[in-house]
Order: C-alpha cells, then sequence, then structure tokens
C-alpha cells in the first residue's frame, strides 16, 4: 500500500497503479464514513445492443430488458 495525497483537489495516483488502469480511465467514488473506494468503470458499448435490433420494427420492451440482461452477463464473464 502506499501512501497518496490530494493536492488541490487533485489525487495523483501511483505510477504501479496507472500502470493497470490506464491514464484515461474513469472512476466511480463510494464514500463510507471515512473509507474511500475507486471503482474503474468503462462506458458500455450500447452499439453492440443496436446491432442486434430487428431494423424493420422497434423492439418491445422485455427484449430490450433480455438484451441489456445479456450483455451484462457477457462482461461479467469477460472480467473473470
Amino acid at each position: 500500500m502506499e501512501l497518496v495525497k490530494v493536492d488541490r483537489g487533485t489525487l495523483t495516483l501511483p505510477p504501479e497503479t496507472l500502470q493497470i488502469v490506464g491514464a484515461d480511465a474513469q472512476f466511480t467514488v463510494i464514500t463510507a464514513g471515512d473509507t474511500i473506494i475507486l471503482k474503474k468503470v468503462t462506458p458500455s458499448r450500447l452499439s453492440e445492443i443496436a446491432e442486434r435490433a430487428p431494423q424493420d420494427q422497434p423492439m418491445a420492451l422485455g427484449e430490450i430488458v433480455k438484451e441489456i440482461k445479456r450483455y451484462r452477463r457477457s462482461r461479467r464473464a469477460r472480467r473473470r
């Protein structure tokens, strides 16, 4: 574990951490009391879902929900 300081509102990550997460990473910040958690997030590629949509008619809400669940399951499987 390495000590990290906040300087004028900017948090600078250690070089080893930057190599892992990348310089352009986006994070969500979770706070609980005096604990702060940075969780790396990657924007969803909704174009993947849109490519599977039928072109001749709009998708029903149930179909959209199924596609989103399938996409999320595939993302979780890739992380493992």
